[in-house]
């Protein structure tokens, strides 16, 4: 690991790269899990003024983060999808802390993924943030289209929450259709 003069821990992304490649992943997945930290390091770079691979994660090189989304990419790999519909993405308002500090909502590395993306944003009355980069990254990396088809059959359903409180919770839902 790097060790910044701050003493804080960050990983770049030809670490990140090694880890993943060092795991027993299937093509797809390695493929879909580097996209994704390639999507952060990218927005991460823009934001500091960096070629990407000069970036070094902070939250995101934790190991829960590669963990979620080495999870993420094997799960998609499991379910077989061969499609992601993201009409767009709900974010809150006002300032949330980092490791870069205080930051306005939606953070500088969201915006640039959701302009390079061309993912929508829907800007709620909630105060906090509810897009993180990660997330982010991953709906640009998955998203084959915005538009959900006017019938659908609904397969299976997928909730997850976040762990910080808000008003209202903090779920994402992901269905499977057909």
């Amino acid at each position: 690991d790097s060790i910044h003069k701050n003493g804080h821990h960050g990983r770049n992304l030809q670490e990140i790269t090694r880890i993943l490649q060092a795991g027993n992943m299937s093509p797809y997945a390695l493929e879909l899990a580097l996209k994704i930290f390639r999507i952060l390091a990218e927005a991460e770079g823009s934001v500091h003024g960096k070629p990407m691979d000069q970036v070094h994660f902070h939250e995101v090189g934790a190991v829960d983060s590669i963990v979620d989304i080495v999870a993420a990419a094997v799960c998609m790999d499991s379910l077989q999808v061969d499609g992601v519909i993201v009409p767009f993405l709900c974010e809150g308002k006002g300032t949330v802390r980092c490791q870069h500090g205080i930051l306005p909502v939606p953070v500088p590395a969201v915006t640039n993924i959701v302009q390079n993306s061309g993912l929508k944003l829907r800007m709620t009355q909630v105060e906090g943030e509810l897009v993180t980069p990660t997330g982010a990254a991953f709906a640009a990396a998955v998203r084959t289209e915005e538009t959900l088809p006017e019938t659908f059959r609904i397969l299976n359903v997928g909730i997850g929450a976040g762990k910080r409180k808000y008003e209202c919770p903090g779920i994402l839902r992901a269905m499977l259709i057909e």
